[in-house]
């Protein structure tokens, strides 16, 4: 385990430096208003909802744009969004609640709580620590596994299961490596413990007596009367995915009213009501750094100068302060939630769709509280989405560019077709119809399903019909028999990683 040690010198420095502190009469959330309104349009977004909770009293909530962009239905403040990642935090409270009840303990093993419990590295099976599935320290390389729950019709068990055959990247401890897989484990221990689901034990202990009335842990209970947002692209509406897989990790839907709540139960130390939720020292342990990120250049006084994983949550520094955060990420849904217990502040800010709008609105009232700089981050993000679209012009044009025009396949297209299998993955079946080959990677049929288009050589373009990810290539290897052998997937993205994964021929 990697501790952060503070050095005492550094720390008596830094307090002689003053804090910038705005009073709370000049913070203007007029202004605050028509900026936001001013961007989502600039920024072409469909929806967002944003809460300022302060000293106990929520100074801010107010919904933005709509929650179904075809039909113009107005978001509100009680619209839920799917908050992804930031479900993370619930999972971390969860476990934090077991170990004030003596049910477990922060460094207890996880093969000593959850029988069967088995990674590639008998080592690491034998070793990792109930702290170390919420630290992101498992030796894994970010979001290795997840094209094992996204879209598929895996159980968390069989997923989990399937993990078994995932080698570590890299050594224990030593490294940072986002793992939504790691809090599926953190989820199976609760179960093991105390009996009840990750989704029972949430609401029970931790929703129900918050008062989040309105938050659910799966978005399959949404009906017509519910307030909640659909997932968008570019303004087009898209159907609902289902993350019951990856509860722990990502599956809660909240809006700002319960978020405000939610965020105001560790501003006040854990108590709710009166009774306390969580003790003052499993809070600090769940706020303490363990993982080392790359921080900030520190060539800006008051800027960040480091980011370091905590339990559930990410902690850096801002303008002299300690920021808690957590960003979630999921098609067609982005949020950002933030804590800053000097100053008795939480934001939430949640998006359905993939503007950058949801960091721009966080940052700025960062910047309205803790400092007196007249930023721009809305300007900034703008900035950001039009670098990002020069970007993937570039890498498309690349591609293009390293394709070689006038080869042919070496074999029929009916060749081609069969079922192929990768041991971890699964099954993806290709069938030949009427000149054209169909591509099906059968555990998510109805996301990773397209036809292949001759690109060059024994190589095919394959979109699938998730809109959310670019187009791959598919390249087919040939045996010294001259038969085909299995294929490799070429998808670059920055979330799902089929480089993993060596689908083999199998009838």
């Amino acid at each position: 385990m990697k501790n952060h040690i503070c050095n005492f010198l550094l720390f008596s420095f830094l307090f002689l430096i003053p804090a910038t502190v705005i009073p709370q009469e000049k913070i203007d959330f007029n202004k605050l208003d028509a900026q936001i309104l001013k961007a989502m349009d600039t920024l072409y977004s469909t929806g967002a909802a944003v809460g300022v909770i302060k000293d106990g009293k929520v100074v801010f909530a107010k919904g933005y744009g709509y929650k179904n962009y075809e039909t113009k239905d107005t978001v509100t403040t009680n619209t839920l969004f799917g908050i992804a990642s930031c479900s993370k935090a619930f999972t971390a409270a969860c476990i934090g609640i077991l170990v004030q009840e003596k049910k477990l303990e922060w460094n207890d093993r996880v093969i000593d709580l959850l029988p069967g419990f088995k990674l590639s590295d008998p080592y690491v099976t034998r070793e990792l620590l109930v702290s170390d599935l919420l630290t992101h320290r498992s030796g894994y390389n970010t979001f290795d596994g997840d094209l094992l729950w996204y879209g598929t019709n895996y159980s968390t068990e069989e997923i989990l299961k399937r993990f078994e055959l995932m080698p570590a990247k890299k050594s224990m401890r030593l490294s940072y490596g986002y793992s939504n897989i790691m809090f599926m484990f953190a989820g199976q221990v609760i179960k093991s413990v105390t009996g009840k689901t990750w989704e029972q034990f949430v609401e029970e202990r931790i929703l129900n007596p918050i008062g989040m009335n309105q938050t659910t842990t799966t978005n399959t209970v949404f009906n017509n009367n519910m307030d909640y947002a659909y997932p968008h692209k570019d303004r087009n509406k898209m159907d609902f995915i289902n993350y019951d897989n990856v509860a722990p990790a990502a599956s809660i839907n909240s809006n700002v009213n319960d978020l405000l709540k939610w965020l105001q139960m560790w501003l006040e130390d854990g108590i709710v009501n009166g009774d306390t939720l969580l003790q003052n020292d499993i809070i600090q342990t769940i706020f303490t750094s363990q993982t080392v990120l790359p921080g900030g250049k520190g060539d800006e006084i008051g800027g960040r100068h480091f980011m370091n994983a905590a339990m559930g949550w990410f902690v850096s520094d801002y303008a002299g302060r300690k920021l808690i955060q957590h960003s979630g990420g999921l098609p067609g849904f982005l949020s950002r939630v933030t804590i800053v217990p000097e100053d008795n502040l939480g934001i939430a800010v949640l998006i359905n769709d993939e503007s950058p709008i949801y960091s721009a609105i966080t940052s700025q009232i960062i910047d309205m509280y803790l400092t007196d700089k007249q930023t721009d981050n809305f300007a900034k993000a703008v900035e950001m989405k039009n670098k990002a679209i020069e970007r993937d012009a570039k890498r498309s044009a690349e591609r293009r560019s390293s394709r070689i025009m006038g080869t042919t396949h070496s074999k029929t297209l009916d060749e081609y077709a069969g079922v192929y299998e990768d041991k971890m993955y699964g099954t993806v079946n290709i069938t030949y119809e009427k000149g054209t080959l169909n591509f099906v990677m059968v555990p998510a049929s109805k996301l990773f399903y397209g036809k292949l288009s001759h690109w060059h050589y024994d190589t095919f373009n394959i979109k699938f019909a998730d809109p959310f990810l670019p187009e791959g290539l598919v390249t087919f290897q040939i045996d010294n028999k001259g038969k085909i052998s299995g294929f490799k997937i070429d998808l670059p993205n920055p979330d799902f990683h089929f480089y993993n994964y060596n689908f083999v021929k199998i009838d």
